[in-house]
C-alpha cells in the first residue's frame, strides 16, 4: 500500500529523526536506525513511513538538495552515510557511505553554494570538511581543521570539542562551536575548502561550553546555546564582534542538574527557543534585534527526560521536541502572538531519538 500524501494543514511535514542505536556514557541507546515520520498538523499526529535500520548512532543528520546525511556518533570506525529522498518523501533509499576519521561525530551539515559538507568531532575535537560532486556525495578524503586548547572544566573541556558547524546564508563563511576551548569560529570558505586558521574567533564566558548556535537572516547576529552554563548568548558578527546579550536558559531559583542542548530560531527571526536535559524543558526567549537583547518569555514542559533536540516545523506552526530517555517525540502548537506553545495531539513512541530533522 503506497503512503498517503503528506497533509496540506498548516504545520505537515516530512521529518527525519536520528536514533542512539547503542549505550554510550551518556545514554542507554535502544534506537532503530533512521525513521522517516509524516507530520500531520491537522492532528498532531505522527505516522511512520520507514525505518533504516542500517546506521549506527544516527545522533545528527540533516538534509538538502534531494539527499538526507547521518553521521554516527562512535570513537572507532564512524561514518557518514548519505540517502536519496525519493517519491516526493515517501522512501529513504542508501546511496553512499564513507569512513569518518576521528572519534564521536555529534554534527554534520551541508554548505550547498559551496558544494561541501562539514562533520563536526566531539571526541577528538576536529572539523572534517568534504568536497561534494555533482550528485550530493563527498569526494575523496575530507580537509581536517585541527583545533587546539582547553577549559576551565576539567571533567568536559580537557581539550577541543567540536559541536556544531555550518555555513552562512551565502555559503561564504563557516562558524563552528567547539565547546572545549569556549570558543565560536569563523573560518572563510576557499573553492577547494576551508582557511585552515580562523578568519575570527569569539570567546565565550569561561566554562560556558557552546554547543549549538543559530544565524539571524541577515547573518549580523548569532545566538548561541551554552551547555555547560545552561546559558542563551547573542554575539554581534560584524565590527566590533562579541556578546551584546546573555540569558539563562532556567528559572530562576531552580538549581538542579541541567545541561542546555538544542536552540532554534523561528521563522518570523524573533521567537528563539533553547532546549534543557535535566529541567526538561524549552526555554522561549523575543530576540530583540535592534539592541539587541533576549526578552524571556517562558517554559515548555516537555513532560519527557533529556530533550536532546527540538525543530521548528517549516512554517513556523509547530515546535517537535524529542525526549531521547523517555523515548518518545511530541508536537506543541505555537501561539505565534506570544510565542508560548501548547501540547498538541498525543506523544509517538521512538526509542532513543537524538535528532529531528525536517525534511525541505
Amino acid at each position: 500500500m503506497l503512503n498517503p500524501p503528506v497533509s496540506n494543514a498548516p504545520g505537515s511535514c516530512l521529518l527525519a529523526v536520528g536514533t542512539y542505536t547503542e549505550v554510550l556514557p551518556h545514554v542507554q541507546g535502544r534506537g532503530r536506525g533512521i525513521h522517516l515520520l509524516a507530520f500531520d498538523g491537522a492532528t498532531a499526529s505522527f505516522h511512520e513511513r520507514q525505518v533504516l535500520a542500517g546506521p549506527v548512532n544516527p545522533s545528527y543528520l540533516c538534509a538538502a538538495a534531494g539527499k538526507l546525511y547521518s553521521v554516527s556518533e562512535r570513537q572507532r570506525d564512524a561514518a557518514l552515510d548519505v540517502f536519496a529522498i525519493e517519491d516526493d518523501g515517501a522512501a529513504l533509499r542508501p546511496v553512499g557511505r564513507v569512513a569518518v576519521p576521528g572519534a564521536a561525530p555529534c554534527h554534520v551539515s551541508v554548505n550547498l553554494p559551496a558544494r561541501q559538507l562539514y562533520v563536526s568531532n566531539y571526541g577528538s575535537g576536529e572539523l572534517l570538511c568534504y568536497a561534494l560532486d555533482a550528485d550530493g556525495l563527498p569526494q575523496g578524503a575530507p580537509q581536517v581543521i585541527a583545533r587546539r586548547g582547553a577549559g576551565p572544566r576539567a571533567d568536559r573541556q580537557e581539550g577541543p570539542h567540536v559541536h556544531y558547524a555550518a555555513a552562512t546564508g551565502d555559503g561564504a563563511w563557516v562558524y563552528l562551536c567547539d565547546l572545549g576551548t569556549d570558543t565560536i569560529a569563523c573560518h572563510r570558505v576557499r573553492p577547494d575548502g576551508l582557511d585552515p586558521a580562523p578568519t575570527r574567533e569569539l570567546r565565550a564566558r569561561p566554562g560556558a561550553g557552546p554547543r549549538h548556535l543559530t544565524l539571524t537572516a541577515d547573518g549580523t547576529l548569532a545566538a548561541a546555546v551554552e551547555e555547560l552554563s545552561n546559558t542563551v548568548a547573542v554575539y554581534a558578527l560584524d565590527q566590533p564582534a562579541g556578546e551584546r546579550a546573555r540569558a539563562s536558559t532556567l528559572p530562576r531559583g531552580w538549581h538542579g542538574a541541567n545541561t542546555a542542548s538544542a536552540i532554534r530560531l523561528h521563522p518570523d527571526g524573533e521567537l528563539l527557543y533553547a532546549a534543557n536535559r535535566g529541567h526538561d524543558s524549552v526555554a522561549i526567549y523575543r530576540l530583540r534585534r535592534a539592541a539587541p537583547w533576549l526578552d524571556p518569555v517562558g517554559f515548555i514542559d516537555v513532560g519527557g527526560r533529556a530533550p536532546r533536540d527540538i525543530a521548528l516545523t517549516p512554517d513556523g506552526s509547530f515546535l517537535l521536541a524529542a525526549s531521547q530517555d523517555d523515548h518518545f517525540i511530541r508536537a506543541w502548537r505555537i501561539d505565534p502572538a506570544t510565542g508560548l506553545a501548547h501540547a498538541q495531539g498525543q506523544p509517538f513512541p521512538l526509542a532513543s531519538p537524538a535528532c529531528l530533522c525536517p525534511l525541505p
